[in-house]
């Protein structure tokens, strides 16, 4: 479960272009605050201007690996496999705001030895907390999995529009000049650092993860016990019995009130197809060691289900 969720983190890291050295830079004019500056903006709001001027590099080129970058990330979405879903050219458009939301301020910078230190100051954000949060309560409760690309803009959206930023991180970027080439280089490792400190997984992610920890609670119901193994082992007809029994014990129903049930009824069918897509998320998902009964629990306790 944490794996995953290191997983999909990991994926807002990839964001980087990892441009090449500040190539076409004179010596004599250099300002390394100023390169670090323009070197961010580009990876961050995809403003190229400075950059090239700074470079000669082609304005044309840096935003075909801005979009190139972009395109592998949404790509990277697509291939977790409980989310189901294909992206357009919104969630792309989600994704350029997402990084132009990233906060920092470079401070400036010290010479030591013919190189440079810049200093920057990076404010970490809780939006892919909010993120995260918001796509899981939404895909528990939503009646039809096809919705679910529109759930994830949604989510980041919002996420975008209400995150906050903690206390500033002090880093250091080093931008080494190369006798060989007579180039300056801006050291990707710190730059990497700086685009991780962007996005804070502390928080409202840890206490969701707690929330898919498995109970060790034994059920009465043998349905409820089942674990990720016998779900998929199922036949359709057995998984139907068990969302029955999932539903008789969420609301209470009883014998009779399951017995006059229309399961041939158009809304009985997409009822129970839409717990099994619950269900298939949930197992390959944060849920995966969880027991059927302790996601009973969570719709039940979470998710306002009585």
């Amino acid at each position: 479960m944490r794996k995953s969720m290191k997983c999909i983190t990991a994926l807002f890291l990839l964001t980087a272009l990892l441009l090449p050295a500040l190539a076409g830079c004179k010596k004599a004019d250099f300002n390394a605050s100023k390169a670090v500056d323009a070197y961010l903006a580009v990876e961050t709001k995809g403003e190229f201007e400075l950059y090239a001027e700074m470079t000669g590099k082609n304005k044309e080129i840096l935003k075909a690996q801005y979009d190139a970058a972009l395109l592998g990330l949404k790509g990277m979405f697509q291939e977790l496999e409980y989310l189901g879903v294909s992206f357009g050219d919104d969630f792309i458009e989600e994704l350029k705001n997402l990084m132009a939301s990233g906060k920092y301020q470079v401070i400036g910078h010290q010479k030591e030895d013919g190189d440079y230190v810049v200093d920057v100051d990076v404010f970490p954000s809780d939006v892919l907390d909010l993120f995260f949060s918001n796509i899981m309560t939404e895909a528990l409760t939503m009646g039809d999995m096809n919705d679910m690309g529109t759930v994830l803009i949604e989510a980041l959206q919002t996420a975008i529009a209400y995150q906050t930023y903690g206390d500033p991180i002090s880093r250091q970027v080093r931008v080494s000049y190369n006798k060989d080439t007579k180039d300056y280089e801006i050291n990707q490792e710190d730059i990497q650092k700086i685009l991780g400190d962007f996005y804070s997984m502390e928080g409202v992610m840890e206490d969701l993860l707690d929330l898919y920890e498995p109970s060790g609670t034994v059920y009465d119901n043998p349905y409820l016990n089942w674990s990720a193994e016998e779900w998929n082992a199922a036949s359709e007809d057995e998984k139907t019995q068990c969302c029955l029994s999932l539903v008789q014990e969420l609301y209470g129903f009883s014998d009779e009130e399951m017995a006059n049930i229309d399961l041939d009824s158009a809304d009985a069918q997409i009822g129970l197809q839409a717990i099994k897509d619950g269900l298939d998320m949930n197992f390959q998902g944060f849920g995966a060691q969880m027991k059927i009964g302790d996601y009973m629990e969570f719709l039940r306790t979470q998710m306002g289900f009585y």
